[in-house]
């Protein structure tokens, strides 16, 4: 349900609590003691792993409170500050900090004033990071706390609560070039001053004025921020699919020959957030899709994955799975953006994920319509695998294109600063196009219920591109200049050559 990359090339993954037991032991006899859970007070499995990627292992991590439709960022230092969640975990705040050892989650304990539940996390420009919204919750707050009042009044969220239906959970949030962040809800969006709380700049609904938030879930992106030393620097959202007006009602019937499940929406809307007077530019996908995941690749081209065709999000609302992966190419011209990619044989459908990995793929995992761990006798089972998408530029023709770094002023163990002079050196055995060389940092991103918090892609100032010997060059770039830009943390870096990136290597921007 919920997925986070590390630093370490170590993903955390984490369920919900109350499902039941799970298939995998806590270690050294541990167990979960909580007389307020509701399923297992008593139990000794686990609800959370580590997933070495380079390994290809897991390991068990224990988890106290209820994690269930939760939120998390991972802050400058590389730990994971997890926040939220259902029955004892909604004012909850857990941490995990990156290891190679045996570490494990740590509890602190009601670290949020309000209960949070399907809210939306955003590390912001100071370390600390943005809580927003969540199940009848109207407003924000700060982590860690600094001072009063620790609840701020946020009445968009109330403006798009569809009553009965809500249509505005799990918030689209962007932190925006000039610092401002951007908030999607429901059909419509504003840009919000966060430090005096007030709305800088409202926007036009997305035409047709359909839901796009859960649970009539779509997806978003922050499509690549580019020319990072403009004066003005353009920056665009992309909203894709979600589900009808409407079709969470019909989905939600009580008897079941009175349930239906609309088409979901094929359609994207596009907007450039800091224009004078922003309009949205709509196109048409492949496919219908609600659920899907949207992820940024290390060339700037957005994956489209997971999801259904039909119905909306929510406990067996889905139907007609969407198997086919559809790219997008932000650069493409209008009408032609869009690759559909061939299917999956998995459905993914309610509760499924997708993160970048650093070597240019995607994991994909989970799926699970269901309120408890149901393999049999059901549509869509409780889906337990783990995947890896390859995009098409793994593929082996394209072997002689890829880049391989093979040294950076970035990947000594010091840090890299804003506004700083970076030189990378890189391999390629084919021959080289110096005009379609670039480097990109790929913030990574926490997955879940269809959004990717905290994903952003920069695309650094290509300076100069050197010959060094056979086959090996180097490249000048500028970091960006700001935190606006980019938050202080750790980012993968890649070179990419005609739309083939490299596998990347881990920095850290720090202030």
């Amino acid at each position: 349900m919920h997925m986070q990359l590390l630093n370490n090339d170590r993903v955390v993954i984490y369920d919900r609590t109350d499902y039941g037991k799970s298939n995998i032991s806590l270690p050294h006899g541990k167990c979960r003691n909580n007389s307020r859970e509701l399923v297992i007070k008593y139990d000794c499995t686990a609800h959370s792993v580590e997933y070495d990627v380079l390994a290809n292992k897991f390991r068990p991590l224990m988890v106290q409170t209820d994690v269930w439709c939760s939120s998390g960022a991972v802050v400058p230092d590389g730990s994971l500050i997890q926040t939220g969640g259902f029955n004892d975990g909604r004012r909850k705040v857990r941490t995990f900090y990156p290891c190679n050892g045996d570490c494990d989650w740590v509890e602190t304990g009601d670290g949020l004033k309000a209960r949070r539940w399907y809210a939306t996390n955003h590390i912001l420009p100071d370390g600390k990071q943005i809580v927003i919204g969540g199940r009848r919750q109207f407003n924000y707050e700060f982590y860690p706390k600094t001072s009063s009042p620790n609840v701020y009044s946020l009445p968009f969220l109330l403006q798009t609560n569809d009553r009965g239906i809500e249509n505005n959970l799990y918030p689209f949030v962007f932190l925006n070039s000039d610092g401002n962040l951007f908030i999607f809800a429901n059909n419509r969006a504003i840009l919000f001053d966060y430090k005096t709380g007030k709305v800088v700049k409202t926007y036009p609904a997305i035409p047709g004025g359909d839901p796009r938030s859960y649970p009539s879930t779509g997806s978003a992106v922050l499509l690549p921020l580019k020319n990072l030393d403009a004066a003005t620097i353009e920056a665009e959202v992309l909203v894709c699919g979600g589900a009808p007006k409407g079709s969470f009602e019909m989905a939600t019937k009580r008897k079941s020959a009175e349930r239906k499940f609309n088409k979901a929406l094929d359609t994207c809307g596009r907007i450039k957030i800091n224009e004078p007077s922003p309009q949205w530019v709509m196109e048409t996908m492949p496919c219908a899709r609600v659920m899907g995941d949207m992820t940024l690749l290390p060339n700037g081209v957005v994956l489209i994955i997971n999801g259904a065709g039909d119905g909306t999000a929510g406990w067996e609302n889905g139907r007609r799975p969407a198997l086919s992966p559809v790219l997008y190419w932000p650069d493409g011209a209008a009408g032609s953006r869009f690759e559909q990619l061939n299917p999956s044989t998995i459905p993914r459908m309610y509760h499924s994920t997708a993160i970048l990995l650093r070597d240019g793929r995607v994991l994909v995992g989970g799926s699970n319509p269901h309120i408890g761990y149901d393999f049999t006798g059901v549509l869509f089972p409780t889906e337990l695998s783990l995947e890896a998408f390859s995009p098409p530029y793994l593929d082996s023709k394209n072997k002689h294109l890829r880049p391989k770094i093979v040294s950076s002023t970035a990947s000594k163990g010091k840090y890299i600063g804003y506004g700083q002079k970076l030189w990378v050196r890189f391999k390629v055995i084919g021959k080289l196009k110096a005009d379609m060389v670039s480097v990109t940092m790929v913030a990574p991103a926490f997955n879940t219920h269809s959004f990717s918090m905290n994903h952003r892609l920069l695309a650094l100032r290509n300076e100069n591109v050197t010959y060094v010997r056979t086959s090996i060059y180097d490249i000048q770039v500028t970091t960006p200049s700001s935190g606006y830009l980019a938050p202080s943390g750790y980012y993968m870096l890649y070179v990419v050559h005609q739309y083939i990136p490299s596998i990347g290597i881990w920095v850290k921007l720090y202030i």
